[in-house]
């Protein structure tokens, strides 16, 4: 079986995996279940005024279940977002107890898929444009984050469920010369509404500031898109775990749980951080 084959047939075991869960959800008894939607912009770094304020919209009861189990078969970009970024729906499927055993084993069933079609992407050894293309056979317009992405899920019973957003950063420590020669090399690439002449000026700015630090290195820090996080804490001796609220997490307590909602992110990017930067464009900071 080739490798195109073996990715296609376990991407259709996923669906159908997803879909026999997403009926049993459909079909339990719900005890609670909310959800927050997020804007369409959230999560867009291209501009960042998209994301200095975020204002989730909070939904719940058969509402917000049927959004959630619309989010765990979704695997290609919401029409309204950008193809770019992954669709994240933060929230709770809160179920009673009698049905942990049955949703946990399908939760099991899609989780084993989606790490498969994981190693076998990974395990090709291709370049990122060949795995790409391997998901885009499998699934036209999929986004790989949303096909891996594992659904979440604690059978003990549970007390609190906290709703808060995480910042985070990417960090990379770069040689002078090779950033000086990827500056170079910029200035033959002038963005969409400028001609080389007028960008070239700029770009020969930056070199003249990189050029002029003493460290043989740069260091680079961007930011990355704001992530909702879930923290849960139990009724039990369980240790009090932290999700990512890329897709709502499914629990089974009978009894109300305690919910701090998702609320409004303001960006507080102080003057002196923004000061920290020697070349914002790139995130180059001043310092190593």
């Amino acid at each position: 079986m080739s490798l195109n084959t073996e990715i296609a047939f376990a991407y259709k075991q996923l669906v159908n995996s997803t879909n026999l869960l997403n009926k049993s959800l459909l079909e339990a008894e719900l005890i609670h279940a909310q959800c927050y939607k997020l804007s369409a912009v959230a999560g867009d770094m291209s501009d960042s005024s998209g994301w200095e304020f975020l204002n989730p919209s909070v939904y719940t009861g058969f509402t917000a279940l049927s959004m959630a189990t619309g989010a765990f078969s979704r695997f290609t970009p919401d029409y309204q977002h950008s193809p770019k970024y992954p669709f994240r729906l933060p929230g709770i499927i809160q179920l009673n107890p009698v049905h942990s055993e049955h949703i946990s084993e399908l939760v099991s069933q899609c989780n084993q898929l989606k790490l498969r079609i994981k190693g076998l992407i990974n395990s090709s050894k291709l370049d990122q444009m060949k795995k790409r293309e391997l998901i885009q056979n499998a699934c036209p317009n999929a986004i790989a984050l949303q096909i891996y992405r594992l659904i979440k899920t604690t059978s003990s019973p549970v007390r609190r469920v906290g709703f808060t957003w995480c910042n985070k950063n990417s960090m990379r420590t770069i040689k002078k010369s090779e950033f000086l020669d990827y500056l170079q090399g910029s200035k033959n690439n002038p963005p969409a509404g400028q001609t080389k002449t007028e960008w070239a000026p700029w770009v020969n700015k930056e070199i003249d500031l990189i050029k002029s630090k003493t460290s043989d290195y740069v260091k680079v820090k961007r930011p990355l898109p704001i992530v909702p996080k879930l923290n849960v804490s139990f009724t039990d001796n369980t240790k009090t775990i932290m999700f990512y609220g890329h897709l709502p997490v499914i629990v089974f307590t009978e009894e109300p749980i305690k919910i701090t909602p998702l609320s409004s992110y303001i960006d507080k990017k102080s003057t002196k951080q923004l000061n920290d930067y020697l070349i914002k464009r790139l995130y180059v900071l001043s310092e190593i």
